[in-house]
């Protein structure tokens, strides 16, 4: 199929159409949802930010969210460890970068940690839950859909 000038064509322009949830939603102007009074670290997956170039969408729909309040951490560039399989395959490595992830997370007062990642959100839970920390990670669309619960959004 890779030679086939048709396929090619039409699979570039269905990729061109594929984005991050959180770019689709930040386009589109999320609502004002209630109020969440939390604070909130935010830690953008190697995917988005590096692969994707995704950077500033995730960023709208948590600033989006009365009430949060978004605090910057200085691994927040760095790989959580996660790296898809690498976790499973690398593991020594893999807790050695997490390690370095969680301690910059731990330091502070946080309600939660926001990624976009599942992988991420696994591999930071499990860090922050073995350092003896009981922070959430969350997708910043479930903070986000939290808001437009407690909105009225969803009806009774």
């Amino acid at each position: 199929l890779a030679g086939d000038a048709a396929v090619t064509e039409a699979i570039a322009a269905w990729t061109a159409r594929v984005v991050d949830v959180t770019e689709a939603l930040a386009s589109a102007g999320p609502r004002r949802g209630a109020p969440l009074p939390l604070t909130v670290a935010y830690d953008p997956p190697c995917h988005l930010l590096h692969a994707q170039r995704v950077a500033d969408a995730p960023l709208k729909i948590l600033d989006a969210i009365p009430g949060l309040r978004r605090v910057a951490h200085g691994e927040a560039d760095l790989c959580c460890g996660s790296a898809g399989s690498y976790s499973l395959t690398e593991p020594a490595l893999s807790r050695a970068v997490l390690n370095r992830k969680v301690a910059a997370l731990a330091n502070g007062r946080l309600d939660a940690v926001a990624t976009g990642n599942p992988g991420c959100v696994m591999q930071i839970g499990a860090g922050l839950r073995a350092a003896g920390r009981d922070i959430p990670v969350l997708h910043p669309v479930e903070l986000l859909d939290r808001s437009y619960a407690l909105a009225g959004y969803y009806g009774p």
